[in-house]
């Protein structure tokens, strides 16, 4: 089972797009999500995961709920193929397989970080500092924002996110520089009461096996 969440690309205009504009636009479409999410509440949203591996016709599809949460915290539970819960918290990633009692607790690095949603909630000003940053659309109707690292990473090509005007987000995806390609697309994004610390740290039922790495 992988561990880090994985996705495909999947087209996510059907038509043309113009090409990029100013960063600042894109900055301040990004200025918009990273408001919207970051007010303490937890936003839920259904989503769809497709993970596709470079040189690969075939790909992995996974459905479920998510939740978001500030400071940087998520959580996703996962309903299909199989049940599994994965959570995010200052830097740690968590996963626990119910099937088969593991919880895996992991580390994640900055390449890892940068794929999971919790991008929602970056300060665009530091994102200019790790990415280019340039906008598919327009400001005010939202678009697709594209980062790109002005440092080569090899396990993060490009980075995009589908953006409504209103600053919520339709689709994450992203391709490392193998050609493995990735996408998150949400769906009925509903603003919930604020979640327990430990909702973002879960830990498993007594007698879990704890896998560490």
């Amino acid at each position: 089972m992988r561990f880090l969440l994985l996705a495909l690309l999947g087209p996510l205009a059907a038509t043309p797009t113009p090409g990029p504009k100013a960063s600042s636009d894109a900055k301040a479409l990004l200025s918009r999500t990273a408001a919207l999410y970051a007010d303490g509440a937890a936003h839920a949203a259904s989503f769809g995961q497709v993970y596709k591996p470079a040189g690969f016709t075939s790909a992995r599809r996974e459905s479920g709920t998510l939740w978001i949460q500030a400071p940087q915290r998520l959580r996703f539970e996962y309903a299909a193929p199989e049940k599994k819960t994965f959570t995010y918290d200052a830097g740690e990633g968590r996963l626990f397989a119910p099937e088969d009692r593991q919880l895996t607790v992991r580390r994640l690095s900055a390449e890892e970080r940068a794929r999971l949603p919790i991008v929602f909630l970056s300060d665009p000003a530091e994102l200019s500092r790790q990415y280019e940053i340039a906008l598919q659309g327009s400001q005010a109707s939202g678009g697709l924002v594209v980062l790109t690292p002005r440092a080569a990473r090899p396990d993060l090509a490009w980075l995009k996110l589908s953006i409504r005007g209103d600053g919520s987000v339709e689709a994450l995806s992203y391709a490392d520089s193998g050609g493995s390609l990735s996408e998150f697309r949400f769906e009925g994004w509903r603003r919930e009461k604020a979640r327990p610390d430990s909702d973002y740290r879960i830990a498993g039922p007594p007698g879990t096996r704890v896998l560490e790495n």
